[in-house]
């Protein structure tokens, strides 16, 4: 969902049913009942308004009904229907609460933290007064009971569904109140309320669903294979009821068939993290220890239930405004790329709960990573609200790195963060804005940090290296060789490591010379650019084919490492770096310009035996 197409905030629970603009208005007139409602919605909208809900906790619930990226259906045929639609979803879902009065709905939501018995009694008594039929007070009862579930109030939630259930019995009362006791941790009573759901709408998946998820709970294997069996065949194409049937299956000591019903639901929906799970403890059950490594390593690295169409708690989600809700609903917009959602959704958040400083982090390190245009007034105000947060330091680093005449306060942020904790992250983000200014001192003590307390990773290894030899010390080789063990196919180590091989006087030897020229010979065969070509070069050099080196050198003018290699040539000597000044290979990822390139880059006043830095 976009957050333009169907926004989730506070006053939005003011909307009255008559706002609703055609096709809407119709059917979300004040007398319509909730099914009512979801039939003119079904009507007019596409096929499915898919809500995400997880089967475990119930802000992740909630988080996923609201902002899930499937809120409707992508078939809709023309983009300006698809938003009108969801427009017309966003007032739909309010109605059933509103359809028996609008003025009492808004009062009760207005804040929902402060809702209290004496605010919604005195309203439900006088619509219970005022209601002539049974169904119109079932519906009273059951929107009050949805009201109250939405805000985890489920003792009073169950009696309203329950005295909805007494007015008239129905299954959507039936299935919520089945519901509520499932939450509770009543999961036989469940069975009772699922059963009669289903008896009264065998139509309705979701219903065989918790019915057959609650009798796995309970125990028994064969009435819920029976039950997922029947929502199997109204959503063939479900992946949570296919993991459901695994679950079956599990139970009943068939690992054989569970594998082939993960396998399928993975098909489905490969962005589940809970699939991918237990597919790899199904396959170390069979005795596959390769093959439930195989699943680990392709866990997309959450714990995501797969989804399910269930527009009835969807309908309970929009009635949910916590922080936390709104935090969860950030976690799944993200881990299904929408990252609008979860922009959004950590504003609304934060708006909820203006002093929380871990939302204002949240939020500022998620605006800060992907929209950093617009992360400084958030990260401004957080270190405003808390200004001992190391995270706050860190962004505001992090979002100043690549501002124009901004690289002193960039590492006086990243400093002070890493005085208040020391963080790798962190650490490695000084030691690149170290590499970029040209403080290769200040840059080696980071990454020697890191490389104490992170030996197993390369890439502190090798900025290491470099940041050594950028000053001409060859124990930068020592450094490259340690990332090449740890990772030994990375390209970029072994071009660095042949040229200072082949340019530090105190390592060059037939031996190292050997090394390096295979190297470069590798390099070039695998990719044939400047780089690769210069890189040749070097060893040539080194190695005293001269006029060799000459005519590679001469054909790659004017680049930069090209003119450095010719002025050491006419010099009777070998480059001291195994790069030019201002090169771009100086310069950690983490802080090069996007649009970089070798002739935009200041350079900085040479070192003796170091190239100057800057940011390309």
């Amino acid at each position: 969902m976009r957050p333009q197409d169907a926004r989730m905030r506070p006053q939005d629970a003011r909307v009255r049913p008559q706002d609703a603009r055609a096709p809407c208005a119709a059917t979300a007139s004040a007398s319509s009942s909730a099914s009512e409602v979801w039939r003119g919605m079904r009507a007019r909208g596409p096929a499915k308004a898919v809500a995400l809900v997880a089967r475990l906790a119930w802000d992740e619930l909630l988080a996923k009904v609201a902002f899930g990226r499937k809120w409707l259906s992508a078939k809709a045929p023309m983009r300006g229907e698809g938003v009108a639609r969801r427009a017309c979803v966003s007032h739909l879902l309010l109605a059933t609460v509103l359809a028996v009065g609008a003025d009492s709905h808004a009062l009760k939501t207005a804040d929902p933290r402060g809702l209290g018995t004496e605010q919604v009694e005195p309203s439900l008594r006088q619509r219970l007064d005022a209601a002539a039929t049974p169904t119109e007070r079932a519906m009273i009862w059951g929107s009050e009971g949805m009201l109250l579930h939405a805000q985890r109030r489920l003792s009073e939630a169950q009696d309203a569904y329950r005295q909805a259930i007494e007015e008239q019995e129905s299954a959507r009362w039936r299935y919520l109140h089945g519901v509520v006791l499932a939450e509770s941790g009543a999961l036989a009573a469940s069975v009772t309320d699922f059963r009669r759901a289903v008896a009264l709408a065998p139509e309705e998946m979701p219903a065989w669903y918790r019915l057959g998820t609650a009798l796995v709970q309970v125990g028994d294997a064969s009435a819920a294979r029976a039950a997922l069996e029947q929502a199997r065949s109204l959503a063939p194409e479900s992946a949570l009821v296919l993991a459901a049937l695994a679950d079956v299956s599990i139970l009943e000591s068939e690992p054989e068939a569970a594998l082939a019903l993960l396998s399928a639901a993975f098909r489905l929906e490969p962005e589940a993290g809970q699939l991918a799970y237990k597919l790899a403890s199904v396959q170390r059950r069979l005795g596959n220890v390769a093959e439930a490594q195989a699943w680990l390593e392709r866990d997309p690295g959450n714990r995501l239930a797969p989804t399910i169409d269930d527009p009835i708690l969807l309908e309970v989600a929009s009635l949910s405004r916590t922080p936390r809700f709104y935090r969860m609903a950030a976690d799944w917009a993200l881990a299904r790329g929408d990252v609008e959602a979860a922009i959004e959704a950590l504003q609304s958040a934060v708006s909820l709960a203006p002093s929380d400083v871990a939302l204002h982090e949240r939020l500022a390190a998620t605006l800060a990573e992907h929209a950093p245009g617009k992360a400084m007034a958030d990260v401004e105000r957080l270190l405003k609200l808390a200004p001992d947060s190391a995270t706050g330091w860190r962004l505001l680093a992090w979002v100043l790195r690549l501002a124009p005449n901004a690289n002193a306060r960039a590492a006086e942020a990243a400093a002070r963060s890493l005085e208040l904790a020391d963080v790798p992250g962190t650490r490695a983000l000084a030691g690149a804005l170290a590499m970029r200014d040209g403080r290769f001192a200040a840059a080696q003590s980071h990454y020697r940090h890191l490389t104490d307390a992170q030996p197993t990773e390369p890439r502190h290894h090798y900025w290491l290296g470099m940041s050594r030899l950028a000053t001409g010390d060859c124990q930068g080789i020592a450094a490259l060789e340690q990332a090449l063990r740890l990772r030994g196919d990375w390209g970029e180590a072994h071009l660095a490591l042949a040229r200072a091989e082949a340019g530090c006087n105190q390592a060059r030897n037939r031996e190292t010379l050997s090394r390096a020229t295979a190297r470069a010979t590798t390099l070039l065969r695998a990719r044939d650019d400047p780089d690769t070509r210069l890189t040749l070069a070097f060893v040539l050099l080194a190695a005293g084919d001269v006029a060799a080196a000459t005519d590679l050198a001469r054909r790659q003018s004017p680049h930069p490492d090209a003119t450095m290699l010719l002025e050491a040539i006419d010099q009777d000597t070998v480059p001291e770096t195994p790069f030019a000044p201002g090169s771009s290979w100086w310069i950690p990822p983490e802080v090069r310009l996007a649009s970089g390139g070798e002739d935009i880059l200041p350079a900085v006043a040479p070192q003796k035996r170091a190239p100057p830095s800057g940011a390309p």
